[in-house]
């Protein structure tokens, strides 16, 4: 029991120093990052999040760090192939999910991991999320919503004597480029659905109620994200969508303003009138100020040079799922980046003569000029949108 305890505060204490770290990480590598309507609950709240799924490990981070508390994620099995992933992996809350194709020997231990989840959403520890499409795509569009999510909900409610005041709350998860540093990530809560409302179906009819609570679950995330219904016409209208958006400063008002916009783009595609591509509008770049910033860009880009020849072969030799490049980028920048920086401060240190003020405050500038110099490149070198193409991705993705 003493062991246990030991056990669960230790992982508690690591949790909270990785999460302290990746924020970090997070305000690097985002442009903008914003959390939307985040509803009041208190610390031993039963919840469930439900959430899209369009950018593998990144999607869980993005949970993560909107929000103080520690959930706990029910995620595929088979990312847990090796023993680094399982430990970083279970670290921070993510339990495998066994499917058919893992092997239906294994389904079996889906009955303790779920039963595990239960006991914790009775006594209220911590909230469970679940990512309901199953897998990930990162195409703009919520695909079919499992039932598992109301099988949990309705054994924690009969397992509390129908007493559990359990909430189901939607997340949608947005991002401008699913596979690039400094791209720009919306996290958008939207109202809990009460799975008591369901509770009178649920004694008519299990499965109806499943039915029901998936297809609320389904129109609430919809409300939350960029969701492009037609799949014939999805690469037309994602296009167009792209050419005409317009950026806010407050990205849930752009988020409406996108919805609006895709909708009159598809309304238009399907009455047969084809949207004429304007040329994108560009904006003005300053030749003083690319001059002038023009020896920082220099720095950051020499200083992170090994950096970015690490991490661009282990996304090119290692890593055969593109939904896996941000969540390489993100994490491998802020760990393999920081070894980086620490042997690179350490030749800076060697080189001043043993001046450990100058090393560490080259160490430190690491990461700004480095942030610096990639939005320098993209602003001043580039006419890169400020959008990427989920169609194109995965049609030039082999």
């Amino acid at each position: 029991m003493i062991k246990n305890k030991i056990i669960n505060h230790l992982q508690r204490v690591w949790y909270e120093i990785n999460w302290q770290y990746i924020l970090i990480g997070f305000r690097f590598y985002f442009r903008r990052w914003q959390i939307a309507n985040y509803p009041k609950m208190s610390r031993l709240e039963p919840v469930i999040y439900v959430a899209n799924h369009q950018n593998a490990f990144l999607d869980a981070l993005a949970i993560i760090m909107s929000q103080k508390r520690h959930p706990l994620f029910l995620v595929r099995a088979n990312i847990f192939a090796t023993k680094i992933a399982r430990f970083l992996l279970r670290s921070l809350n993510m339990f495998p999910i066994y499917r058919l194709i893992d092997g239906a020997a294994l389904l079996s231990k889906n009955d303790q991991i779920i039963q595990n989840c239960i006991d914790m959403l009775i006594d209220g520890r911590q909230p469970l999320a679940i990512f309901v499409e199953g897998n990930h795509n990162m195409l703009r569009s919520l695909r079919g919503i499992k039932k598992g999510v109301g099988r949990i909900a309705f054994s924690a409610l009969e397992q509390s004597d129908f007493k559990m005041n359990l909430k189901i709350i939607p997340i949608g998860i947005n991002y401008s480029k699913h596979t690039k540093f400094r791209s720009d990530l919306l996290v958008n809560y939207g109202e809990p659905i009460m799975a008591k409302d369901y509770l009178n179906t649920y004694h008519e009819n299990p499965n109806k109620a499943y039915t029901q609570l998936s297809k609320e679950i389904s129109v609430r995330i919809k409300q939350l994200i960029t969701n492009i219904e037609s799949a014939d016409n999805y690469a037309a209208i994602e296009k167009t969508w792209i050419n005409e958006r317009k950026i806010n400063d407050n990205m849930l008002e752009e988020l409406h303003h996108d919805k609006e916009l895709i909708g009159r783009i598809a309304k238009d595609i399907e009455e047969g009138n084809a949207p004429k591509l304007m040329p994108a509008e560009k904006d003005r770049k300053s030749i003083l100020s690319m001059i002038i910033g023009f020896p920082a860009f220099v720095y950051g880009t020499l200083n992170h040079l090994p950096m970015y020849f690490i991490i661009s072969r282990i996304i090119g030799k290692v890593v055969t799922d593109i939904h896996f490049y941000g969540s390489i980028k993100l994490v491998g920048g802020m760990y393999i980046g920081t070894f980086m920086y620490a042997m690179q401060a350490m030749a800076v240190y060697a080189l001043s003569g043993g001046n450990i003020f100058i090393a560490l405050i080259y160490f430190v500038s690491l990461p700004f000029f480095g942030t610096f110099a990639y939005d320098h490149f993209l602003k001043y070198y580039t006419d890169e949108p400020h959008t990427s193409s989920s169609a194109e991705l995965l049609k030039n993705y082999k």
